[in-house]
Parts: structure tokens; C-alpha cells; sequence
């Protein structure tokens, strides 16, 4: 019997240090000298957290989330201020974010990124968000005005993409993004392809009333003796064989 409430004492404490996560840090986040306290307390069963600098405190609610973390980061070098990022690990190890400054001893909200695999931020306001595309990583760029706290997406037509793979089924590529287009190349199999770049804001018409746009996405794809041309991803996925597909 000793033993088993001794089982069960154990298994009570892992769940409930399994749904009350608390980190805390020092870093200096203003550039005077001095770190500041920083502390953020997660409730795993509701993805809360609360995030505490000095006496200041901010909540939030992660979309999904089985753990937090705490990075610090500086978007802006010549704002004297540092980010801290509240970061949600979700699935498939993506994050999602929100963003702090501390300023005059109030915490003040700089945006919020879910569903990422990690950013970036080299000081230039510029912050860099990693993504997963199925078979290939895409970088999308923010826009940070220290002045008003936002981050504001800097839309680019193509995304590099440089992935290679191999025709198994023949199928077309077309001169242009469109569905219409005329043909540019009639791809044989064992031809070696490279994928050189997507556009990704089209979307297709609705099938069964849902509406997939990662695979109405347009590549243009480029063959190993220079040929090229566009395809939509639903129009050659199944017919090549050599790319990686994740998450």
C-alpha cells in the first residue's frame, strides 16, 4: 500500500508540474547597466502565460502550445531597446510568438507571429521569420517601426525555393501563371528538374467546398538543360520523385 501512494504521489506531481512551466531570466533590456528581472509563468491546460519585468506584468494566450521559452532579441539597434519573445512550442516544434519592449518600467506589446519555425533579427529593423512549406523553407520579412510597435509584413512576389528533383510521370510546364498559359515544355520522366522559385498568393477554385492554396502555389521549375517554365504544385507533386515532405 506504501507503495503505491507513493506512485501515485509521483504521478500527481508530474502532472502538475506539467501544466505550471515558470522561467526567469536576467537581461539587460533598456542598455543602462542594469538587468531586469524577467519572468513568465505558463499554464500548460489553458496556454496562458504572464509575462513580469520589475512590478510590470502582461498576459497572453498561446494558440497551442505544450511549452515556453523566453528569447531576447534586438530589432532595432539604434532604439536603445531590446525584444523580449514569448515563445509557444506547438506541433511539429512550431513556435508562436509575441513580442515586448520594456519602456519606462511598463511592458508594451510589439506584435504577435504564430505558427513559425524561429526568426531572426540582425538589428536593421528588419526581422526574419522561418516557415515550412511542405517540401521546402520559406523566409518572410517584417517591418519593425519602433515608433508604433508593429510589425508590418513586406510582401515579395517569389520566394526562392532551389529544391531538385526528377520527373517520374510526364507533365507540362506552361509559360505563364496561368492555367491557360501555352506549354513550354512537355517534361519526360528521369528528366532532372530544379525548382528555382514560388509565387504563393494564388488561390484555385473550391473543391468540396474547401479551398487548399499551398497546392495551387505556382513554381517555376527549370529543367537540367535550361529549359523552364510554371506549374501549379497540385500538377506535378505525385509526378516527381525526390523531394523531402514534411510536416
Amino acid at each position: 500500500m506504501k507503495k503505491l501512494f507513493t506512485i501515485l504521489l509521483a504521478l500527481i506531481t508530474v502532472s502538475i508540474s506539467a501544466q505550471n512551466r515558470d522561467t526567469t531570466i536576467n537581461y539587460d533590456l533598456n542598455f543602462d547597466g542594469k538587468d531586469e528581472i524577467i519572468k513568465c509563468s505558463y499554464l500548460e491546460s489553458t496556454y496562458e502565460f504572464t509575462l513580469q519585468i520589475g512590478s510590470a506584468a502582461s498576459t497572453g494566450t498561446f494558440a497551442e502550445s505544450y511549452d515556453m521559452g523566453i528569447e531576447i532579441i534586438d530589432i532595432n539597434k539604434n532604439d536603445n531597446l531590446r525584444e523580449v519573445v514569448i515563445k509557444g512550442y506547438g506541433n511539429s516544434d512550431q513556435n508562436d510568438m509575441y513580442f515586448f519592449q520594456y519602456i519606462n518600467g511598463n511592458i508594451v506589446s510589439c506584435g504577435h507571429l504564430p505558427s513559425n519555425f524561429g526568426v531572426e533579427a540582425r538589428g536593421n529593423s528588419i526581422l526574419t521569420e522561418y516557415g515550412w512549406m511542405g517540401f521546402w523553407d520559406i523566409k518572410f520579412e517584417y517591418e519593425f517601426d519602433s515608433r508604433n510597435k508593429t510589425l508590418t509584413k513586406i510582401e515579395n512576389e517569389f520566394y526562392d525555393v532551389n529544391k531538385e528533383c526528377e520527373v517520374k510521370t510526364s507533365f507540362k510546364l506552361l509559360t505563364g501563371r496561368d492555367d491557360n498559359s501555352v506549354v513550354a515544355v512537355n517534361l519526360k520522366p528521369k528528366t532532372k528538374l530544379t525548382i528555382v522559385k514560388a509565387d504563393i498568393t494564388p488561390a484555385c477554385e473550391p473543391v468540396n467546398g474547401y479551398v487548399d492554396d499551398m497546392m495551387c502555389d505556382w513554381f517555376l521549375i527549370k529543367t537540367s538543360d535550361g529549359k523552364q517554365g510554371w506549374c501549379r504544385l497540385k500538377d506535378f507533386y505525385e509526378n516527381v520523385d525526390g523531394l523531402v515532405w514534411a510536416g
